[in-house]
């Protein structure tokens, strides 16, 4: 005998219960189409022109390459984020692109750019070995397989071929390395830069992505005292999306000026980046408007 299934019973809405704090808008990607397109065929120019770069089996010209499609990278990230409404993580990234430009801006005043280049990267192996001696420690503080005969190779290599990235001995004669490659701060490099809009970005807009990137107390203060008035949803969409559109556009900015400052890819068509900044700026005045 065949069994009767039992209708479903459909779920009642529960009014009573509802949060009157969470409603169902459009997602930014939505809202913000024309930003998001322009983001979207940035990184698509970056992607073809890293592609395109002549003679990348000679590490100086990878090397430019690579650095490009870093920052290529970072606007995909951004993007990813920011069509969730995720801004404030997202300017973590436009921060890394601000640290790649002014160390490439650095990079290239210093002559030689092959061995510049080369420097760059020792320091790499550098951070290389200490992430491995790093490992090391732990593993033996924590019972874990550890060789001693090759952690004390590590630290003769470590010791005797960085001298360049060595600073003034520890108050207990230890051998103290530089924390970056140009023993110089993101703040100092930002100062040397050619560009009088540099430190003047560093001193405000860094200043307020680190805050964002470390989730210091102040990046939290609007969300935690947002008042819960029948207009708060509004407000808190302009304002999401005033710091979209702005984050958009100082990535864009960043990674054209990055890519600006890598000789060995092919360039930028001029007439092509203006017409993302401008295309960029109109619209941008539209959102600050609230059109």
């Amino acid at each position: 005998m065949a069994r009767t299934k039992k209708p479903r019973k459909r779920p009642q809405p529960q009014s009573s219960t509802r949060n009157t704090r969470v409603t169902r808008v459009a997602s930014p990607k939505t809202r913000l189409r024309p930003a998001f397109k322009i983001l979207e065929d940035v990184a698509a120019a970056g992607d073809r022109a890293a592609m395109a770069t002549p003679g990348a089996d000679d590490p100086v010209v990878r090397f430019d390459a690579e650095i490009l499609i870093r920052g290529v990278n970072g606007l995909k990230s951004v993007r990813l984020l920011l069509e969730h409404g995720h801004w404030e993580n997202a300017v973590a990234v436009t921060r890394q692109l601000f640290e790649l430009l002014v160390n490439m801006e650095y990079l290239g005043t210093l002559g030689d750019r092959r061995q510049a280049t080369l420097k760059y990267c020792r320091f790499g192996v550098l951070q290389l070995i200490d992430s491995k001696l790093r490992e090391a420690r732990y593993n033996e503080k924590t019972g874990r397989p550890f060789d001693a005969e090759w952690v004390s190779k590590l630290e003769l290599l470590r010791g005797n071929s960085f001298s360049d990235f060595q600073g003034k001995p520890k108050a207990d004669g230890k051998v103290h390395f530089w924390q970056t490659w140009t023993g110089k701060k993101t703040k100092a490099l930002a100062e040397l830069s050619s560009s009088a809009m540099r430190a003047q970005q560093y001193d405000h807009l860094y200043s307020e992505w680190s805050e964002q990137t470390h989730a210091t107390p102040s990046s939290l203060l609007d969300n935690i005292f947002r008042g819960a008035d029948t207009d708060w949803v509004e407000e808190a969409i302009a304002t999401d999306d005033r710091k979209t559109v702005e984050t958009i556009m100082m990535t864009v900015v960043l990674f054209m000026e990055l890519w600006g400052e890598l000789p060995n890819v092919p360039e930028l068509d001029p007439a092509v980046g203006l017409g993302w900044t401008n295309g960029l700026s109109e619209f941008a005045l539209t959102v600050m408007r609230g059109k």
